[in-house]
């Protein structure tokens, strides 16, 4: 009885092996698409006109802010959870209502009052007012 048990073990065995085999087999790989973009490289290249607050407030965006509001709107995998930031969006929401909701956060962001101070908040709502 336990030959008989061992032997359909390894039928089983040897028919599951068959099927993973058949199946790695048949999988196709899809090349990735590439997406070009061509950039100004003069403008990228050239010296930053931006103040010593705006430089301060490009680095702490491009540390903490820029993974979910992209910078260069590129399309991102699946797509960037926060908005485009820019001057225009300072100016339409307000100053102090920027800088509450980078304090406090939103529904879908995280609020940074436990990392950032009230003087490198103001810088990066200095950097945003420089962006188009």
């Amino acid at each position: 009885m336990r030959i008989l048990i061992c032997v359909l073990l390894a039928l089983c065995l040897a028919a599951l092996e068959a099927t993973a085999q058949r199946s790695l087999r048949e999988t196709r790989v899809s090349s990735p698409e590439v997406v070009r973009t061509d950039y100004d490289m003069r403008a990228v290249a050239s010296p930053s006109s931006l103040g010593e607050a705006e430089v301060k407030g490009q680095k702490l965006f491009m540390q903490r802010c820029a993974l979910c509001h992209d910078p260069l709107g590129q399309p991102s995998y699946p797509e960037s959870p926060g908005p485009q930031l820019n001057s225009q969006t300072v100016s339409d929401l307000g100053e102090e209502t920027v800088r509450d909701t980078i304090m406090m956060g939103s529904a879908r962001m995280p609020g940074w009052r436990y990392t950032l101070d009230a003087t490198q908040v103001d810088q990066v709502v200095a950097y945003l007012k420089t962006l188009r």
